[in-house]
């Protein structure tokens, strides 16, 4: 039970719904799924004035663009899995929505901007949109910007997001023909958030030969961050050059992030292992 008072909207449009967050002048909290926000207003962590629902806005679904795939900041896990655009041509988030903690309930109700906005370092979307090297666009009452995800994700629970503006779509670029994906995570229970999560997009030629490769690690640190692959290009995947790659992530996480599942040390330690896997994944 929610026990503070505070005015609900539910806006029709993108339009309508930036014109509210300004005029709430930062006493508001948006919500689109709520499985982040309605169970901090429920144990008082949250209480704001005014709550600003984005189930109406017209912010949900996936369409091809010249960009690449565009997905609406308001489309559930579910919707994800359904799309077949996202089947082709970004495979890495069907595997990702698929074993989202939480299961059924959590893939019906929860969307991919939510999680992108909570920014939680054990959310299984941000090191996905990294690795995709995906871009989303942040709207207000003044205009629109687009922010690559790698810079989007600035902390533990931080984004790029200013008061006043609110995500309203992620753009995922189409990949070349030859791309595969991996992703892996680490957990200690079905129920539990990821201790470390990776995302990898690999092309190869005929031979296995990588021509381009992109792994991006989640939970390990305050963000998602990039692991350097450039070892990689021009020669096949073996299992020696993956441990290279895992050693390299485990040194690129440099802000480890601690909470109550596990410690720093041990995230960036296991952080190797599930980049490991997820590009051994790719590579098959």
């Amino acid at each position: 039970m929610i026990g503070q008072r505070f005015e609900y909207h539910a806006p029709a449009s993108v339009e309508e719904a930036v014109g509210l967050l300004a005029a709430a002048n930062g006493d508001a909290n948006v919500i689109a799924g709520g499985t982040w926000v309605v169970p901090e207003l429920t144990h008082g962590i949250r209480t704001p004035a005014h709550i600003i629902d984005l189930r109406h806005a017209e912010l949900s679904g996936v369409s091809a663009s010249d960009a690449g795939i565009t997905i609406g900041a308001t489309t559930t896990y579910s919707a994800l899995l359904d799309s077949p655009l996202v089947g082709e041509w970004a495979a890495l988030l069907h595997t990702m929505a698929l074993g989202v903690t939480g299961g059924a309930q959590v893939r019906n109700q929860g969307t991919i901007g939510g999680s992108a906005c909570y920014a939680t370092p054990s959310s299984d979307a941000p090191a996905a949109l990294v690795a995709l090297d995906a871009s989303l666009t942040l709207a207000e009452a003044g205009g629109t910007r687009d922010v690559r995800a790698e810079t989007f994700f600035e902390g533990a629970f931080r984004s790029a997001l200013k008061q006043g503006e609110l995500l309203t779509e992620i753009v995922v670029p189409e990949p070349p023909s030859n791309v595969q994906f991996g992703y892996d995570k680490l957990k200690f229970c079905e129920s539990s958030w990821p201790i470390a999560t990776a995302a990898c997009v690999l092309g190869l030629d005929g031979d296995g030969v990588v021509e381009f490769a992109r792994l991006a690690v989640g939970g390990a640190n305050t963000k998602p961050y990039v692991v350097d692959t450039s070892l990689l290009v021009g020669t096949p995947v073996t299992r020696d050059l993956a441990d290279e790659v895992a050693e390299r992530a485990r040194e690129a996480a440099d802000d480890p992030y601690t909470d109550v599942l596990a410690d720093g040390a041990y995230r960036q330690q296991v952080s190797g292992v599930v980049a490991k896997r997820a590009l051994l994944d790719a590579a098959t």
